[in-house]
């Protein structure tokens, strides 16, 4: 998959797995989450950075939120 074809979280999506990785593009932020592709905001480039190699969600409502579910196992 190409960078042109990260799936783009609309209002109320969610998304949820595996950060296996990040990376800033020319365009914004590129996640790979579980086996999706996503294109986030630049600003989420730092939170995400420290949650690579746990499992997240993102939700999209007024915003992005970003919440860690391998810290609710501890």
């Amino acid at each position: 998959m190409t960078i042109h074809e990260a799936y783009r979280l609309s209002e109320l999506g969610v998304i949820l797995g595996d950060l296996h990785s990040v990376e800033n593009s020319d365009i914004g932020l590129i996640a790979v989450i579980g086996e999706i592709t996503v294109l986030l905001p630049e600003e989420l480039a730092e939170k995400l950075q420290a949650l690579v190699g746990k499992r997240i969600g993102i939700l999209r409502l007024d915003g992005y939120h970003v919440r860690c579910f391998d810290e609710e196992a501890r």
